[in-house]
């Protein structure tokens, strides 16, 4: 936008900070973010794991990408921007994982297609923090939702093959190559992510 001075430059509105084990987090990316992923806004954090963004009226998702191993891969938390211009604090978000991952299967993994009789088990370590639940997710190689598991506080759980995400809900998944993580969701509304592992059906 423009006026008789010149560009007018976005405000910035919203502010927070990234922790990694209760030390600042600098020189991580975080993003605002709308319900498909798209990005509304961006900023690094700063030497003091601070920092400021302007994001527009809305609801949105706020994301910190790990960088360091030992870290999720992500962890959001919502947030709500009722007006334009609306001033919103983040609470901290801490990005270290505290020993959270995948277990099974591994990286690369070739399956043969689960069945009931013979589901497939994906195992992984949960953090050691209180945390609301837990919950496996797996995408087809376009990044579509494929299978979800339940919630739990599990560090495991099965798959008999039957998508439950999607168009196809309802179907066996067929042969190809997938993505695998998990999510986990904590008690303060945040939620953090694993990285990704491959694992074909075949």
């Amino acid at each position: 936008m423009k006026d008789g001075l010149g560009p007018r430059v976005p405000v910035p509105n919203v502010s927070g900070s990234a922790e990694r084990d209760g030390a600042a987090a600098p020189a991580l990316d975080v993003t605002v973010r709308d319900a498909e992923g798209n990005a509304v806004a961006s900023a690094k954090t700063d030497v003091n794991g601070s920092y400021v963004l302007a994001a527009p009226a809305g609801t949105w998702e706020v994301r910190i990408k790990g960088r360091l191993p030992g870290d999720f891969d992500s962890f959001t938390r919502d947030l709500v921007v009722a007006s334009p211009g609306e001033r919103v604090a983040i609470e901290a978000m801490d990005i270290f994982a505290y020993g959270a991952g995948l277990g099974a299967p591994s990286d690369s993994t070739t399956l043969a297609p689960p069945t009931h009789g013979r589901p497939a088990t994906f195992r992984w370590s949960l953090p050691a923090r209180a945390l609301s639940s837990a919950r496996a997710q797996l995408f087809d190689s376009t990044g579509a939702a494929v299978w979800y598991s339940p919630k739990s506080a599990d560090s495991s759980a099965t798959w008999d093959g039957t998508e439950n995400q999607g168009g196809a809900a309802g179907s066996p998944a067929p042969a190809g190559a997938y993505m695998w993580r998990v999510k986990f969701e904590f008690p303060d509304t945040s939620a953090a992510r694993t990285a990704t592992r491959r694992v074909t059906l075949q």
